[in-house]
């Protein structure tokens, strides 16, 4: 067997610089992560928050599925200027006063302090730092320290357009009425609050906002497993929100392919069948219980050409937004197989009479529309009913809601509906996700 010709000198000397040259980039990608995340890593509700324009976001979604890591990018990218190039976004355009809040001090160690700097070090300066997250380590300036241990309590930025400050708070940290809280004051450009905050903290944190970004007004984004229940911050979000604020959910484990369902099924045998809802879909805690139990997915089906089943009977129906958001509903029955189809649902706040009546006479115009009973009630202006209202808009064919026997309650309708999910007899297009947000939020109170 021959030998194997010994390395020259310079051979050796090339390799090692070549080892030399693959560490340097394995350490400048890990401390450089957010430059090596391509458009198509996030999910599309992640997306979503990335993409809105709205001042305030909330995205309210189940544990474990990426919420906190995309809206920590999100915060970074606000906080550097640093935007991808295929960023759709808002952009900041300056250096701004960003505040990060979380529930405790542990979780921001453990959760919104790594996310965004990493973690913590030690070098032999003795000067502790971090080591980077979204961050990068080399647009970490100066460090103010908490008297919570390895906690900062605010952290000089190296932005594109000067030096930005991040500051870190929790919400027990600062309760309305028991003296100045503990950011009160300053301007704010940007705010993420992790979890779910108490509610006589949101005042406060839009007033902060008031004048940020310059004075065109801050952003503000919450992100949260809603383990609070339906406080008055979650249903204003989801219920009554303005045109400044843009709602993200519930988001649940299906939507995250790397919760696969293995892993579902392992989650889910650790948590208490009250909990699981929650923290699967993202949807919140309800008092007495949720009015429709059956899942999702035996209703749900795809979306099909009512064309192609000409026996078809079709129905409209409207809730009047009166301290909530109008909702229309087109629906179609099968009478030979007893089922009837959600086709397509519509829902919107702040709109005329006339907005909903043309949206209502859009689509299936020639069906019946059921009115609700307060159809009749009357506008403190005018006087006017809003019956008067849809007529002058030129909604057609309306009719008033009632039961087979002429009652106008409304269990015998909650009960029927409940049965007929479990029994193949009720089916939602998947794209009415209108009707799903609303059948995951429908419940009981004191009966």
């Amino acid at each position: 067997m021959s030998a194997q010709p010994e390395r020259t000198q310079e051979e050796l000397q090339l390799a090692l610089a070549r080892l030399e040259l693959l560490e340097e980039a394995a350490e400048y990608k890990n401390q450089h992560k957010r430059e090596f995340v391509p458009e198509d890593w996030w999910y599309g509700w992640q997306h979503e928050g990335f993409e809105t324009q709205a001042q305030q976001w909330m995205t309210m979604a189940a544990n474990q599925i990426g919420k906190t890591m995309s809206a920590g990018y999100h915060f970074a990218l606000d906080a550097t200027g640093d935007y991808p190039d295929w960023w759709k976004g808002y952009r900041f355009e300056h250096a701004p006063l960003c505040l990060a809040l979380g529930v405790d001090s542990e979780q921001l160690r453990a959760v919104i302090q790594p996310s965004l700097f990493g973690d913590v070090v030690e070098p032999p300066s003795g000067r502790k730092t971090f080591s980077g997250g979204w961050i990068h380590r080399d647009e970490i300036g100066r460090i103010e320290w908490s008297q919570v241990p390895n906690v900062a309590k605010r952290i000089e930025v190296l932005s594109k357009y000067g030096r930005a400050s991040v500051v870190l708070r929790t919400a027990s940290q600062s309760n309305t009425g028991h003296g100045s809280l503990s950011f009160a004051g300053p301007i704010i450009c940007r705010i993420w609050v992790d979890e779910c905050p108490p509610d006589d903290l949101i005042g406060q944190l839009n007033v902060r906002l008031a004048n940020g970004n310059l004075g065109k007004g801050g952003h503000m984004s919450y992100t949260m497993t809603p383990e609070r229940g339906k406080t008055k911050l979650i249903t204003q979000f989801m219920e009554k929100k303005s045109p400044s604020q843009h709602f993200i959910g519930p988001i649940s484990w299906d939507q995250a392919p790397h919760m696969t369902e293995e892993k579902q099924e392992v989650l889910l045998a650790g948590i208490p069948e009250h909990e699981k809802d929650m923290r699967s879909k993202g949807i919140p805690f309800f008092g007495e219980g949720l009015g429709y139990t059956c899942p999702d997915k035996l209703i749900t089906c795809e979306p099909f050409k009512i064309e192609d089943i000409r026996w078809l009977t079709y129905l409209r129906a409207m809730d009047l937004g009166i301290g909530h958001p109008t909702a229309i509903v087109w629906l179609a029955y099968d009478a030979e197989i007893d089922r009837i189809y959600v086709l397509r649902t519509y829902s919107e706040s702040g709109l005329q009479a006339a907005n909903h009546a043309a949206v209502a006479n859009s689509y299936l115009d020639f069906a019946p529309c059921v009115m609700p009973p307060d159809i009749d009630k009357r506008e403190p202006g005018s006087g006017k009913t809003l019956r008067k209202y849809y007529y002058e808009a030129g909604l057609k064919n309306t009719v008033d809601f009632q039961n087979e026997d002429g009652s106008r309650f409304v269990e015998p309708g909650i009960m029927m509906l409940d049965d007929m999910m479990f029994n193949d007899k009720f089916k939602v297009v998947s794209t009415c996700k209108d009707f799903f947000q609303e059948k995951s939020g429908y419940h009981r109170e004191k009966g």
